[in-house]
């Protein structure tokens, strides 16, 4: 009977139960959106897995079947671009994913994206990266892990050999080493997860009890015809469950509608075909079964304090009191939850993660369960002050009315706003706390072992220094060196337990040096022993006799060379934030007239530069300069000022997220809305034959949407930080507030208010008419 009344029920009942179904709708897309989310990241490492490659028994040579390659990764712009360079030894080469044949040499095979790039004048920069190269092919959908990536294959024919980072492969599909996230990171994405999950689950909560006003009129006029309250309570879940049932359809087809557009979508040049998107089944049943029982689980709930007489029901009486004490226990349950992880640090394992996500959970969920009552103690203290309009009495008069309906509305935002407040301060308390702030961003030019000769190294800091934007180049050399009699020591098998570190070398100009330690005087030929400030700094002696890079690779059978250390050679300090701080740190420092540079057997070499930021294109014609020179010169920028580029752009998707799910929650808000205004279109008609001015009302409704908003981002705001003050205990973090991002939050929350109220201001205007008041 509960589910024929949400089906034949009239124009009413259809409008009810279709006010449901989208309600439901919504939530149910997002949570088969989120099911997906596994599938997603499945399919994408499962085809970067194709691609990694298979290396060839050590000491073999070349065959039929084997390939030369070595990794060619790069950058355009914000975007990463991906690329190897391919040398077939065979007739019988392995051929990459995505691709039907090996591209020879002087041609290039590129992805889609890349394609388009290339032929777009904002690709004009990207072309000259790839002189006198042809495109020949075209990376399928198998080579590509997400439909935006940048990706191409180089056929060559100068790789010599293995070694200095070409390899010889005779297969690509490899397991490759698996992704193993840290403590923190699986701590930032559960609590994402939670927070962004929660408030779909309140939504989902709210939006089956739409149109419980006449529903209880209705169940009274059962009980005048003989029904007992159990019959009702079960007509009433019935009716709910229809709409759930309804629901879960409309949210199958907005998942379906959304599935296309939404993988053509790329966020942070991240994407995903629309083939994987596909719920994963447990889940998607988990969900199908779960919304049902919810909507009758909460129905029954909810009827169990509505006592529904033949005259009418106890909801029109004055309200039963709201109890604070349970309401209490889930936050306090969920904090004795995350405690011990607090105390004892964050364990990892999914006991722990399990841990992690019933604490948060049971923190947000209280928000929830709090509001309520937060607004009924409000209101009833401001409607006991007295004071304000006619429009201001109206909504606290209309929120005493229908208080149960005020708080339930807005706990999704509330719960929305609390949980995207916590990750915030979590994701900003987990950057990097080391380097200091105010330093300049400086751009790095690595050398792979081999790609660029030392005794070329300075010609192409010259072309470097020459490129339009670029204010300073510096060019360091690296190595390491040991003691000779610790050398001579290691070959008795008594003292090969004692083997401590080697000390780190730097070759570089005085300008250089000046960067990395406190240097005054320098000129060519001086030699300086860096320290840490901070002390705990082993260095060489003046006068003793070094073997430079004493390690060589297995194909190097060179002896290292012996250089002594300078009498004159003087002790400092080194400048922690001063240059990148790779290259920054206690050890040798010399001039190349002092230490030449081809001593070392293989060194690392880079040139850093600092660009003009107003020649935002500098980079690019840095990248090209480098990619001439060899492609397996590496270009990367690091900005210095204590953030990074992961954590910024994390906050922003977190940020994106939040407000996609506050404007869901809106959707929702604004349905509730409607549906009130509807069970007060008598009662709006006589306003309006009495002559109550409809700017009176519309004030109205807006105060009575703002108040309980404006009381739930309060709490929401509170118990955020106080969340994410707990989150980065747990993490062994210092707390450092986003203003920026907590304003972005509320005052999206507040946005809301304001569109639900233009939004539900023309269906106002049209219920005040006095036709309204006909009866039949």
């Amino acid at each position: 009977m509960g589910a024929r009344f949400a089906v034949t029920g009239g124009r009413e009942g259809w409008i009810r139960t279709a006010l449901t179904a989208l309600g439901v709708g919504l939530g149910v897309a997002v949570l088969l959106l989120a099911a997906a989310v596994p599938h997603v990241l499945n399919a994408a490492m499962d085809r970067q897995r194709a691609r990694t490659v298979v290396p060839a028994v050590a000491g073999s040579g070349p065959s039929d079947r084997t390939l030369l390659t070595v990794s060619a990764d790069g950058a355009y712009r914000d975007q990463a671009l991906r690329g190897r360079l391919l040398q077939a030894e065979g007739r019988h080469a392995p051929v990459p994913p995505g691709l039907s044949r090996l591209p020879g040499p002087g041609e290039l095979a590129v992805s889609p994206a890349l394609s388009a790039l290339l032929a777009s004048p904002e690709g004009d920069l990207l072309r000259d990266r790839f002189p006198h190269l042809r495109i020949t092919a075209t990376i399928h959908d198998a080579g590509l892990t997400h439909p935006g990536e940048l990706l191409f294959y180089q056929g060559s024919d100068a790789l010599l050999g293995p070694g200095d980072g070409v390899e010889r492969i005779t297969a690509f599909g490899g397991d490759g080493a698996p992704f193993r996230a840290g403590p923190l990171v699986v701590l930032i994405i559960v609590v994402s997860c939670v927070a962004l999950l929660a408030p779909v689950a309140v939504f989902i909560a709210t939006a089956v009890r739409f149109g419980g006003e006449r529903r209880d009129r209705r169940l009274a006029a059962l009980r005048l015809v003989g029904a007992d309250r159990a019959t009702t309570r079960r007509i009433a879940a019935g009716e709910a469950l229809a709409g759930a049932l309804f629901g879960l359809l409309t949210g199958a087809a907005v998942f379906l509608s959304c599935r296309v557009p939404l993988s053509g979508i790329s966020l942070f040049g991240i994407g995903v075909f629309p083939s994987d998107v596909v719920p994963d089944p447990v889940l998607t049943g988990v969900i199908a079964l779960a919304v049902p029982l919810c909507s009758a689980g909460v129905t029954l709930l909810t009827m169990r304090r509505v006592t529904v007489e033949p005259l009418g029901v106890t909801r029109a009486a004055p309200s039963i009191r709201r109890w604070l004490w349970w309401r209490l226990l889930l936050p306090a349950a969920g904090a004795a939850l995350l405690l011990p992880q607090a105390i004892g640090g964050l364990s990892g394992g999914d006991a722990g993660n399990a841990q992690v996500i019933v604490g948060v959970s049971l923190l947000l969920l209280g928000v929830a369960a709090l509001l309520p009552w937060l607004v009924d103690a409000a209101v009833a203290l401001l409607a006991g002050l007295g004071f304000g309009g006619q429009s201001w009495q109206l909504a606290l008069r209309r929120l005493q009315l229908t208080r149960s309906t005020a708080g339930r509305s807005v706990s999704g935002i509330t719960v929305a706003v609390a949980g995207a407040l916590a990750v915030q301060l979590l994701l900003t308390g987990s950057q990097d706390l080391d380097q200091p702030t105010g330093r300049p961003a400086w751009t790095e030019v690595h050398l792979q072992d081999g790609a660029v000769p030392v005794a070329r190294i300075p010609q192409l800091s010259a072309r470097l220094r020459a490129i339009t934007g670029v204010r300073e180049a510096h060019t360091v050399v690296l190595g390491y060196a040991d003691s000779v009699r610790h050398q001579r020591a290691l070959a008795h098998p008594a003292h090969r337990d004692d083997d401590p570190e080697p000390y780190p070398v730097t070759v570089a100009d005085c300008a250089t040096l000046r960067h990395l330690a406190r240097i005054r005087d320098c000129s060519g030929g001086d030699v300086f022993l860096a320290r840490d400030p901070e002390g705990g700094s082993l260095l060489p002696r003046p006068g003793e006799r070094l073997a430079l890079d004493p390690v060589g690779s297995r194909d190097d059978h060179r002896a290292p060379a012996v250089w002594s250390v300078p009498t004159t050679a003087r002790g400092t300090t080194v400048i922690n934030d001063s240059l990148a701080p790779r290259y920054t740190g206690p050890g040798l420092l010399a001039t190349p007239e002092a230490m030449p540079p081809a001593l070392l057997r293989h060194p690392g070499s880079a040139v850093l530069l600092r660009l003009d930021p107003r020649a935002p294109d500098a980079i690019e014609h840095v990248r090209n300069t480098a990619a001439a020179a060899s492609p397996r010169i590496d270009v990367a920028a690091y900005d210095t000022d204590g953030s990074t580029d992961l954590v910024d752009a994390t906050r922003r998707g977190l940020t994106a997220c939040a407000a996609a799910v506050l404007l869901l929650i809106g959707c929702g808000l604004l349905i509730s809305a409607l549906e009130q205004l509807r069970e007060r279109a008598r009662t709006l008609s006589a306003l309006d034959a009495l002559g109550t001015p409809r700017a009176v009302l519309g004030r109205s409704v807006l105060w009575q949407t703002a108040v309980p908003v404006a009381l739930g981002l309060a709490l929401a705001l509170g118990c955020g930080l106080g969340l994410g003050s707990l989150l980065l205990h747990m993490a062994r973090r210092p707390l450092r507030a986003d203003w920026w991002g907590i304003l972005t939050l509320t005052g999206t929350g507040a946005a809301v208010v304001l569109g639900v109220t233009a939004l539900s201001l023309p269906l106002l205007w049209r219920l005040m008419r006095p036709d309204g008041l006909r009866t039949e």
